[in-house]
């Protein structure tokens, strides 16, 4: 009985820890956007604002430049996500339902791309966009964005596939359902928890992204807010109370969808880890 209780105890504090460790930087982080700048260097700061103001948040909000960040992340963040959606139900229905040669070897294949540092894709794809004339425009974003989270949103989505019961579409053929019908019909109304998982990731993928479009965006046309708050940073030094409020402004959106979408990730998680 004790070592049950001391075990148990021993699991809390650990998860307490791990929780604190991952919190208290954001935490942080809200206090020193709440800060004046002669508080924020002052000696012996301290977690809770002693003169408390907004000024760092009016700073942010009357900036239009920064409010146009704002919009190119929301818009590639969101057109991300319907585009890979819409691919990754094709594809996965495709690699579950359908027989063809090489059908393992090419799903190894998409997986094995996402295992590549993402360094290693930054010469390849700025060539390619390049090519294309894509570099500094919205779409190079989404289109760099789709393929980078494309292997992991496949292989949950035909995992989730996988676990459904194939009757149903046999059934859905014998009343006259055509493959297009199975899909829309009867497969993608099933597929509910494992889109909000795929579509969250890819969402959250998107709208954190940093590296690439510090490579592909050149201007406020397309850059996006995590690029934008690098500029907070410059030779004169750390302009950390805008630097702080602007980053939680950016992390409010991410965490609510997050939080309201968080039952259906779980779901789609282990559902789509049934079969694979």
């Amino acid at each position: 009985m004790f070592q049950k209780t001391s075990t148990t105890i021993s699991i809390y504090l650990l998860a307490g820890l791990i929780t604190a460790f991952a919190i208290l930087p954001f935490l942080w982080a809200i206090s020193t956007s709440f800060k004046t700048e002669a508080s924020i260097y002052s000696t012996g700061a301290s977690f809770i604002p002693q003169s408390p103001t907004l000024e760092n948040y009016r700073e942010i909000l009357n900036n239009g430049t920064m409010m146009t960040y704002f919009v190119n992340t929301v818009v590639v963040s969101a057109a991300t996500t319907v585009i890979s959606l819409i691919i990754a139900v094709l594809g996965a229905y495709g690699f579950s339902r359908y027989k063809f040669p090489g059908q393992g070897s090419l799903l190894i294949s998409i997986l094995f791309t996402r295992m590549l540092p993402r360094v290693a894709l930054l010469v390849p794809f700025y060539v390619t966009l390049s090519t294309l004339g894509l570099i500094n425009t919205k779409a190079g974003l989404v289109l760099v964005y789709v393929i980078v989270g494309m292997p992991v949103a496949i292989w949950l989505l035909k995992g989730f596939i996988d676990a459904l019961p194939y009757e149903v579409e046999e059934a859905a053929v014998v009343d006259g359902c055509g493959p297009l019908g199975v899909l829309f019909q009867v497969i993608i109304p099933q597929l509910k928890p494992a889109l909000a998982a795929v579509g969250m990731y890819t969402f959250i993928l998107a709208w954190n992204e940093f590296l690439f479009p510090l490579m592909i965006a050149k201007d406020s046309t397309t850059r996006p807010i995590s690029v934008a708050l690098a500029f907070f940073i410059d030779e004169v030094g750390v302009k950390w109370g805008p630097l702080m409020a602007a980053s939680v402004m950016m992390s409010i959106p991410a965490i609510i969808v997050f939080s309201l979408a968080q039952k259906y990730i779980v779901k789609g998680l282990s559902d789509g880890a049934v079969k694979g």
